[in-house]
């Protein structure tokens, strides 16, 4: 059970709640003034107050399944006490009654609830309890003082005189009974003696004289006391009161611990090392064997439906809780939240959960499942794996991304807001692959047969889950089969590479390439107003030319640099790239060079 302890009390966890930072707490030390930071991570936490309280549901079923009865009627009672003491009669109201509904006749949790109710002025229900207390035990004397105590307040004096007598019949050192009983008297204009025996026979005198039904009072003093000490007797075995059970729960409980002399005694001298060798081998088994009962009785207690994410109906990888108290697998949050941010369960808003963009796994639920189901969870995890092997596949799994033309070694931001490309984007970063391909619409086929893989350089989230994402073109590919995964496209690619030219046809290549980008040159060193100038207004200079023409598989890099910025329909482009002939690609670009140099109107 040291599993289920709260890190700050030390004691089982009661209404755990999950801060942000994903461990877990007593929702009871949490309320009041909240910590600053977590006492696990250090991390900050930014409790505003009750609101940002939610109990984790998930946890509360799980704790509710593992702990017995009397664990918790020992809790709730803890908590009532100091929920009493610090006069938050409000939840002290709202707990007792949880207790009362786990033990309908428990005197201790009667008693309690009674002073909260007489705190909180509701009256006709604190008698309620304290009359229940009276009729499942009726030589208590806890219950006698509540009834007189509750019937004060409702201005029911005789009523109230009587039950404090009984009270003190059933134990004449009750000494707030006995106070309670001589300000009565004093208040009905009656002498109040100094002593009990006095004060009682004052008490019973004026409740014959008022016409009370005295027959009740007849009980001799002799064998209250008689009875007060047998019940004392059994309250050591059953405490009644939350005084008693807090002591008797308290109780150290003593270990036999076997001596050194005794230890000596087993073992020979010359046999000791061999004989702390085979104790400690014992203590490991011990501890495996102990470790072993507590996962299978765990296991009894919790199966693996019990911690199932409500969204996949897997067993959760990756588990995160939502403020309001869900949790849900972390990748099935973040697909809910692509369309709209709100729970999935109970719909409260989560817009400021998605502002954050931090999910941070909940630890203790985590703990629980690698401690219960081990096989379970690395059986889970491998099939993770594995779908994260079959999508990081850039050969049979590229993901499309279908929207404009892109270029080998040149950028290409891109805003992402669709639900689709949203998950395409985690899912690139995840895998580890950060590439994805770009491809044109085209009509009946979905996107262009010809595309550009990117790379993302860095991705930057907005508060309301859109992002901004800094790519750059690497190769090209042809598509060969189309698909779907999850709303977005897919396809299965075959990646292009220029031809390699030898000899006579290289050199031919070589000279095509400094006449082009002579004329490129041509174009920048133009006068102002030109055709040229306008075109390439934006940019002072062209890129470096490159002395190994084939050093890339997609040829120089200024060829696609001044590709991307002509002013060129995106299917001529497209004509362009797909050619895996860099004379072709030359001769286009010339063509088009040309046609700027010459037409200067």
């Amino acid at each position: 059970m040291d599993l289920l302890l709260c890190p700050s009390c030390q004691q089982i966890l009661w209404d755990p709640v999950t801060v942000r930072c994903g461990h877990s707490f007593c929702r009871k030390c949490l309320h009041g003034p909240p910590p600053s930071r977590c006492l696990l991570c250090k991390q900050r936490l930014h409790i505003r107050g009750p609101q940002d309280l939610k109990c984790n549901t998930l946890l509360c079923d799980l704790l509710d399944k593992c702990l017995d009865r009397e664990t918790k009627l020992d809790r709730i009672t803890r908590d009532l006490q100091d929920l009493i003491s610090q006069k938050e009669y409000e939840e002290a109201g709202k707990l007792a009654s949880k207790g009362i509904g786990l033990a309908p006749e428990d005197i201790i949790l009667r008693t309690l609830r009674s002073q909260v109710f007489v705190a909180l002025k509701q009256y006709p229900e604190a008698l309620r309890d304290a009359e229940l207390i009276c009729i499942l035990q009726p030589q208590n004397p806890e219950g006698h003082y509540r009834k007189g105590t509750v019937l004060m307040h409702m201005k029911e004096q005789k009523e109230a005189l009587f039950h404090l007598h009984q009270c003190l019949l059933l134990d004449s050192q009750f000494f707030a009974a006995r106070r309670e009983m001589g300000q009565l008297l004093e208040d009905l204009g009656c002498s109040v003696p100094s002593t009990t025996e006095d004060l009682m026979e004052e008490t019973f005198r004026y409740l014959k004289i008022s016409s009370m039904d005295t027959t009740r009072l007849v009980i001799p003093m002799e064998a209250t006391y008689t009875m007060s000490q047998s019940d004392s007797a059994c309250t050591k075995l059953h405490p009644t009161t939350a005084e008693e059970r807090a002591s008797f729960m308290n109780q150290p409980s003593e270990v036999p611990v076997k001596t050194s002399s005794s230890s000596n005694q087993e073992h020979p001298p010359d046999k000791e090392e061999h004989a702390v060798g085979i104790g400690d081998h014992k203590l490991e088994e011990e501890k495996l064997m102990c470790c072993h009962d507590s996962r299978s009785s765990l296991r009894d207690l919790i199966s693996p439906s019990d911690v199932e994410c409500s969204l996949c109906i897997r067993m959760f990888l990756d588990p995160v809780t939502t403020p309001c108290g869900h949790t849900f697998c972390k990748e099935c949050l973040e697909r809910s939240m692509d369309h709209r941010p709100y729970c999935p369960l109970c719909k409260q808003s989560l817009r400021e959960y998605l502002r954050l963009g931090h999910y941070p796994v909940t630890a203790l639920l985590q703990e629980i499942m690698s401690f219960i189901f081990p096989l379970e969870m690395t059986e889970r995890n491998q099939v993770h794996q594995s779908e994260i092997a079959e999508l990081s596949n850039l050969v049979q799994n590229v993901p499309i991304f279908v929207c404009t033309m892109a270029f080998p070694g040149i950028p290409c931001p891109l805003h992402v807001f669709e639900p689709r490309y949203r998950l395409m984007m985690r899912r690139c970063l995840e895998t580890g692959t950060k590439s994805f391909g770009m491809c044109l619409y085209e009509s009946g086929k979905s996107f262009a047969d010809y595309g550009c893989m990117l790379e993302i350089l860095n991705l930057d989230y907005l508060p309301d889950g859109r992002s901004l994402v800094e790519t750059v073109g690497r190769r090209r590919f042809r598509v060969i089969k189309r698909g779907q995964i999850d709303g977005y496209h897919s396809a299965e690619v075959e990646y292009l590479a220029d031809k390699v030219l030898e000899g006579e046809e290289l050199q031919e290549t070589e000279q095509l390439h400094d006449i082009v980008y002579q004329q490129l040159e041509e174009c920048f060193s133009q006068s102002q107003g030109s055709l040229p100038s306008r075109i390439f207004m934006q940019h002072s200079q062209p890129p470096l030319k490159e002395d190994n023409i084939q050093a890339s598989p997609d040829g120089p890099s200024w060829c696609w640099w001044l590709l991307s910025i002509l002013p060129l329909d995106p299917t001529y482009q497209l004509l362009i790239m797909s050619l895996t002939s860099l004379k072709e690609r030359l001769l286009h670009l010339k063509h088009i060079l040309s046609m700027f140099l010459l037409n200067q109107s």
